[in-house]
């Protein structure tokens, strides 16, 4: 058996490598049940269940959203 020590490696998560900062707008498109950001370096989504639908965008790009009952 290897008598060698585990590697063990300790991290500082106050000074990451890498700081993701979002856009001010996010360019939102429905996929499914989420509202994807197509606009950040980053993916990142947010859930809207099975009930809602995007169905556009406001002035300052936030989206506006229908219940899918309401959809004709």
């Amino acid at each position: 058996m290897n008598n060698e020590e585990p590697i063990q490696e300790t991290l500082d998560f106050t000074q990451p490598d890498y700081t993701f900062i979002p856009n001010e707008n996010h360019a939102w498109r429905q996929k499914g049940f989420f509202a994807v950001c197509k606009s950040c370096e980053i993916m990142h989504a947010t859930y809207l269940g099975p009930n809602k639908i995007i169905v556009g965008l406001d002035g300052q790009g936030k989206p506006l959203f229908k219940n899918r009952n309401e959809i004709d």
